[in-house]
């Protein structure tokens, strides 16, 4: 058996928020990591319930093993929350730490044992023949449970009609395939994304950006999280019920879909915003096609209902 300190070290940030009811059991799994030295750095974001008082509970008995960020008392939501622990986490990676990465956890899931070792042997392999500064991230499929632990679906990808496959830059433009709680990044990939402009609508949509245009996204086939649903998810999962022409056909009638359709505008409008922010940050590094990708993201909301349609299946037909 390899001797504990020649195990590669991974860093887990965790954002909590109100999470008490199923911290404990998060905690445990990830602590129980298998093949992994594990550090945890963790942020509570203004809690009303006993967060606080079971991470210090757990610092207190993992000193070694969990850091509580603390001083930072204000309430900044999840992609807040996230983009704080990882700017933290970089600079400590890069103060002399030996990260082999930096992987991101929600407060209320459970991990396999094997979670992180699947991720980091998967982002190893990415890295073969790579160069140092080459950005990589690496995700995974996840088993949708409630809140008592009994399986929803036994993939989260199938369940929203997601398609790993769809990595490419154009496509995660108008449509973020990576779930953050099953991320491990790399140190080139922080560097570059970092830090999070205000415009991203999540932090680990914009390290999906991120990666899939300077660098490379790997998927593991594979559900590692129970992925706990309990109707106070910032996100949560939501069930794919229909074909994407059927919906397609919905959103353009009109009929009974204002709401449905509502949402999609506003997302369109997040994204453009999202897409400004990406072009302003990376101007100098952009290729053509990356730039007209660019350009349909942003006229996005300024369009009909057909357009839109058509230019949100143009952009992810071509990946």
């Amino acid at each position: 058996m390899m001797a504990q300190e020649k195990l590669p070290f991974v860093l887990v940030v965790m954002a909590c928020y109100n999470g008490a009811e199923y911290l404990d059991e998060q905690l445990s799994s990830i602590l129980a990591q298998q093949g992994i030295r594990i550090a945890l750095l963790v942020r509570d974001d203004g809690s009303g319930d006993c967060t606080p008082e079971i991470l210090a509970d757990w610092q207190a008995r993992y000193p070694d093993q969990i850091e509580l960020l603390e001083g930072q008392d204000n309430n900044l939501g999840a992609a807040g929350s996230f983009s704080l622990l990882l700017s933290t986490a970089l600079r400590k990676w890069q103060s002399g730490c030996d990260y082999a990465a930096i992987a991101l956890a929600d407060q209320d899931d459970i991990w396999l044992t094997n979670k992180l070792k699947l991720s980091l042997d998967a982002l190893m392999r990415s890295a073969q023949g790579k160069p140092g500064d080459y950005p990589l991230l690496v995700h995974t499929d996840l088993r949708v449970v409630d809140k008592k632990g009994e399986k929803i679906a036994a993939s989260l990808m199938q369940y929203q009609g997601l398609d790993a496959g769809k990595r490419k830059f154009s496509s995660q433009l108008l449509s973020n395939t990576v779930t953050g709680c099953t991320a491990v990044c790399n140190k080139a990939l922080l560097e570059l994304a970092l830090p999070v402009p205000e415009q991203a609508m999540m932090h680990d949509w914009w390290l999906s950006l991120v990666a899939s245009a300077f660098g490379e996204i790997a998927y593991v086939n594979e559900p590692l999280i129970e992925y706990r649903q309990h109707g106070a998810n910032t996100l949560g999962a939501r069930k794919h019920s229909k074909p994407g022409w059927q919906r397609l056909k919905t959103l353009l009638s009109g009929h009974g879909a204002s709401q449905e359709a509502g949402q999609a505008q506003q997302l369109f409008y997040q994204s453009a915003e999202q897409a400004k922010a990406f072009r302003s940050r990376f101007a100098a590094q952009l290729t053509a096609e990356q730039k007209k990708s660019l350009d349909r993201a942003e006229r996005m909301p300024t369009l009909g209902r057909w357009q839109q349609r058509i230019l949100f299946r143009w952009q992810r037909w071509f990946d």
